[in-house]
């Protein structure tokens, strides 16, 4: 009697699980309909910085070299934005390689947006990852599922979307299912045992890994919180593990590390190439000649506008928030959302907040209670580092609240869904998930659409 009683529990559980794997997947499908539609249909300009990053994405069709900021000749010039700097010279690799996938799409697609075609491209990767791998891995929707900010950043041109996708697959590799150390040891195919899913991967991925991690590197620093979660993740598991298995993760340890760490030694000394030890003289040396004069070194302090360099100007803290008093509200609505300007829609992002304050909290709740205390304080630790990086650049750079990075709090909660596995069996949980992901599509797709893409644009594309 018992036992039927279990199985026919374990049966409901596991109809309701696919109900969500159901759900879940309608929204992922969802999301990629409307960053299309966004991608395809919405007029160039109407997206952060747009403008010059495809200047930038242009000027690297035939170009398979960072070059030398100091030499604008053959457009480069043209690729600086009013802030003085051009996007080209970033350590990311980005523009390099994803302009090649442009200039293939520019040749057959005349009037549409070639130039948003690579991040759509990476759009459809991750969506058919996540349709794939949903029934094994709920938790995928912790970190993609939930957030218009993650969606919304594939529907235009911008570096922010490789950054994004490298850090979703490290974590993704993160959380194999047998991401436990505690767990039982397995056997790879040498015979040779191994703790963890992620230990199997290295085994047969340190190079691969090595690449994936110095990629990061190269990326927008507040990734680095994914990096340093992922190293106390590893550190981890090497301690747990036994001193046999140990001899054999830690050299792979080293490989991953060393090949990470020379593709940023690689980048860095092209740059070294170029500038010696004094990069930053020609940064401010073009700064001067192409910077808006609201924001050109040469310009007067008193007529540079005040919330640029606020540190440098001698403003607080205090002077900072005076400025922007709604600076955490304006960075939660566009990691929401997509955008920092009121929309009227307030009770939306009420219920946001409370539906991703329930996730975390149950999540952290669920952990304490496994003995993983220490990991829900950790995680928490680097997304409270990750908020104070986003407002020390604001202060110290430009203020401008930034949702997007913010994102790593969305791929270190999903790594939270990973560890608190047993979660997934309770039916509130997944109804909370589900309602933050389900308001999150209809948002993006009812009104969000309907802000970036503009009708009259629209008749004009399809008269062409």
């Amino acid at each position: 009697m018992d036992a039927g009683l279990k199985q026919d529990n374990g049966n409901v559980i596991h109809r309701k699980k696919d109900i969500f794997v159901i759900i879940s997947s309608l929204v992922i499908i969802g999301a990629f309909i409307v960053v299309a539609m966004i991608s395809l249909l919405s007029e160039l300009g109407m997206h952060p910085d747009e403008f010059d990053v495809k200047l930038c994405l242009d000027w690297c069709m035939k170009r398979f070299i960072w070059p030398d900021m100091r030499l604008t000749g053959e457009g480069l010039g043209d690729t600086y934005s009013g802030y003085g700097y051009t996007k080209v010279c970033n350590y990311s690799p980005y523009f390099l390689i994803f302009s090649k996938i442009a200039l293939v799409f520019k040749q057959f697609m005349a009037n549409l947006p070639y130039y948003r075609m690579p991040n759509l491209i990476l759009m459809a990767g991750i969506c058919v990852y996540m349709l794939m791998k949903l029934q094994e891995k709920n938790y995928l929707m912790l970190g993609f599922g939930m957030c218009i900010q993650a969606w919304y950043i594939f529907s235009y041109v911008t570096a922010d979307a490789e950054d994004f996708i490298l850090a979703f697959f490290a974590i993704a590799l993160l959380c194999d299912k047998n991401s436990d150390p505690r767990g039982d040891a397995s056997v790879d195919g040498g015979g040779r045992k191994s703790v963890g899913g992620l230990n199997g991967n290295l085994n047969r991925l340190p190079i691969a890994l090595g690449v994936l991690y110095g990629l990061m590197l190269l990326g927008k620093p507040y990734y680095y919180a994914t990096l340093v979660l992922i190293f106390i993740v590893y550190l981890e598991r090497l301690v747990k593990s036994e001193v046999k298995i140990r001899k054999q993760l830690l050299p792979r340890y080293i490989l991953i590390a060393g090949i990470a760490f020379a593709i940023l030694a690689g980048r860095a000394a092209i740059d070294l190439h170029y500038y010696g030890f004094d990069k930053a003289s020609a940064k401010q040396q073009m700064e001067e000649q192409y910077a808006d004069p609201d924001k050109n070194p040469l310009t007067p302090i008193e007529e540079q506008e005040p919330t640029y360099h606020m540190a440098s100007k001698g403003y607080s803290v205090a002077d900072f928030f005076e400025y922007n008093p709604d600076w955490f509200e304006l960075s939660f609505r566009s990691f929401a959302s997509y955008s920092v300007y009121p929309d009227g829609h307030t009770i939306f992002y009420i219920v946001m907040g409370l539906l991703y304050a329930a996730v975390y909290v149950w999540l952290g709740i669920t952990l304490c209670r496994d003995g993983d205390t220490w990991i829900f304080v950790v995680v928490t630790l680097l997304n409270i580092g990750n908020v104070i990086a986003s407002l020390l650049n604001s202060y110290l750079i430009d203020s401008q609240p930034q949702g997007r990075y913010l994102l790593p709090i969305a791929l270190a909660t999903c790594f939270l869904g990973a560890r608190a596995r047993r979660v997934w069996d309770n039916r509130i949980f997944r109804t909370l998930v589900l309602a933050a992901s389900c308001l999150s599509i209809l948002y993006f797709g009812l009104f969000c659409s309907r802000k970036l893409i503009d009708l009259g644009y629209v008749k004009t594309l399809l008269a062409m």
